[in-house]
């Protein structure tokens, strides 16, 4: 029996960008996916063992895999990751969100502990340059004082073709959950919060395109945010502390107005990785395959974020 180390699911964007990572560090892989023109591609341009027609067909008997990481198409996470549990992979990595709604994220979190599998959320932006050195001068300062962030997605570059209706429904947390995720993850998780939205001009959203809401986190710490859209606006996040306001704007970038300043500086950071790679994925990868995954998103700590990310979006009244 041959022995593999990760077994990768999909054979997308976001596959090349795991296989660029994983084979630079040399970490023994095959991919599996549905189709074969796209898995001719990927042996092509990576030169791995890659294998077409689901996993319907492939022989899991052949190999032991260590680790599996799951990007398939939003709709099939849920699915694809229920069925790895079920055939022992023991660590999982899977992209945001892994499911659409509750009922399969407690299915998710059952399975995981009838199996004993360890399961993360591919939140790569934890893992940014700039969120790292972010958290060193926190530490410097004192901590943060209060957060504001804004999740304005460009609808106008969304193609409605490349999502069923069932993703696009819920497309805050098909996508938008990587800024409310990093902030979740600065501050702690929600205590309270106040959410109001509105707005019904996009028809594959009903619930709404206009959010504003505020809160505290477990650590004390209020947040606020404001989105829109329909209007122009990018994914940020302001960290305020008692000597700076930080910006995350673009979130790969940092930038600081000190106190009594009205200048926005560049941060300059150590960012080598995050230009060879797609940043935050190798150290996300590192950690992933580390005995102590301090930084990743676990199953918990998603389930206790999504009844927010539900309220915040309009899903859940």
């Amino acid at each position: 029996m041959k022995q593999t180390h990760c077994l990768v699911l999909g054979a997308g964007y976001m596959t090349e960008e795991y296989l660029k990572i994983l084979n630079f560090k040399q970490i023994e892989t095959v991919v599996l996916s549905r189709g074969q023109r796209n898995i001719n591609k990927i042996k092509e341009k990576f030169k791995v063992t890659a294998f077409a027609g689901g996993m319907e067909l492939f022989n899991f008997d052949s190999y032991i895999f260590t680790h599996a990481i799951v990007a398939v198409s939003v709709q099939d996470l849920y699915s694809v990751t229920c069925t790895l549990i079920k055939k022992g992979i023991k660590n999982i990595l899977v992209e945001k969100p892994a499911c659409l709604n509750t009922d399969e994220l407690e299915n998710l979190i059952h399975l995981s502990n009838e199996f004993n599998v360890n399961i993360f959320i591919a939140y790569n932006r934890r893992f940014y340059s700039s969120v790292t050195s972010l958290k060193e001068k926190l530490i410097d300062e004192g901590g943060i004082q209060m957060v504001n962030f804004e999740f304005t997605e460009w609808i106008h570059t969304i193609d409605q073709n490349k999502f069923p209706i069932e993703v696009l429904n819920k497309f805050f947390l098909a996508n938008s959950t990587h800024v409310v995720d990093t902030v979740f993850y600065l501050i702690g998780n929600p205590k309270t919060l106040s959410s109001l939205v509105m707005g019904n001009k996009i028809s594959w959203h009903p619930s709404g395109s206009l959010f504003i809401g505020f809160g505290t986190s477990t650590n004390g710490i209020p947040f606020s945010y404001s989105s829109n859209w329909t209007s122009a606006g990018r994914w940020s996040i302001e960290v305020l502390t008692s000597e700076n306001r930080y910006y995350l704007k673009p979130m790969e970038n940092l930038s600081v107005q000190k106190n009594g300043s009205i200048d926005i500086l560049p941060v300059i950071i150590s960012s080598e990785i995050d230009k060879d790679f797609k940043p935050g994925l190798n150290n996300m990868i590192d950690e992933f395959f580390s005995d102590v995954c301090e930084n990743l998103c676990t199953l918990e700590q998603h389930k206790n974020n999504f009844t927010f990310y539900e309220i915040i979006a309009g899903y859940k009244i």
